[in-house]
């Protein structure tokens, strides 16, 4: 009788260290190629204290040739970046990551969209309803102010007709002023993505830029970012 309570706590450490491990990892998704990152989203520094948003994930692999293509501003037209292209085969879209940055100056959310075979030709631009191509329904998105994000020479699709996209956050982001998106298109060498964001007094300026990253396989991955300030 004397070992009764020492078989029971046996036991109970066993349950507990089953059920510890049967808990679901915070991480962020994988990525194409690499295992997925670390780093996980924070606040905005606009207004009240906004929700914590969603982990990150974006592979933290090796930066090369990185570029802004454009500043922090208000564009009053669509703008973005044109790159030479020869086909086949189209630029193809295999990863979205966001990221909060609150700790930069100035603070700012990121949309990375990340791609194989070369980086895409890009606009940009605020509208007043993103609609989807084609159709012309309007794509239904949170916030008060959208932004249209068009990629050319691309696709978002597998040969098969599937989806490429291995890695990408839930369409409800909820950060404070990077509130969600929506795909809007993908046909004929033009992929569409619609950002709803809130504004608490107009638009808020916006930055572009490029990047390349190894893969971690011996390839490479083409990035898109989209940013928004946030003060």
């Amino acid at each position: 009788m004397s070992d009764r309570p020492a078989r029971f706590a046996l036991v109970a450490c066993t349950a507990a260290v089953l059920l510890t491990g049967c808990t679901p990892s915070s991480s962020g998704p994988t990525t194409p190629g690499t295992a997925a990152g670390t780093s996980a989203a924070g606040t905005s520094s606009v207004g009240t204290s906004a929700p914590a948003g969603p982990a990150s994930g974006e592979p933290t692999t090796t930066v090369s040739d990185y570029k802004v293509t454009y500043g922090f501003a208000v564009p009053t037209a669509a703008v973005g970046a044109s790159h030479p292209f020869t086909p086949p085969p189209l630029r193809t879209l295999v990863g979205i990551y966001v990221g909060n940055h609150p700790g930069e100056s100035p603070a700012y959310q990121r949309m990375s969209f990340y791609f194989r075979g070369g980086l895409p030709s890009y606009r940009v631009g605020y509208v007043a309803q993103v609609v989807s191509d084609g159709s012309g329904a309007p794509v239904p998105l949170p916030g008060n102010a959208f932004l249209q994000v068009t990629f050319t020479d691309a696709q978002a699709h597998t040969d098969a007709g599937q989806s490429s996209v291995v890695a990408a956050p839930a369409t409800s982001i909820g950060y404070q002023n990077l509130k969600g998106y929506q795909s809007a298109g993908d046909f004929e060498g033009t992929v569409t993505y619609g950002l709803g964001l809130q504004s608490g007094s107009g638009p808020l300026p916006i930055r572009l830029g490029e990047l390349k990253k190894s893969d971690g396989a011996g390839g490479f991955l083409y990035v898109v970012f989209v940013d928004v300030r946030t003060t």
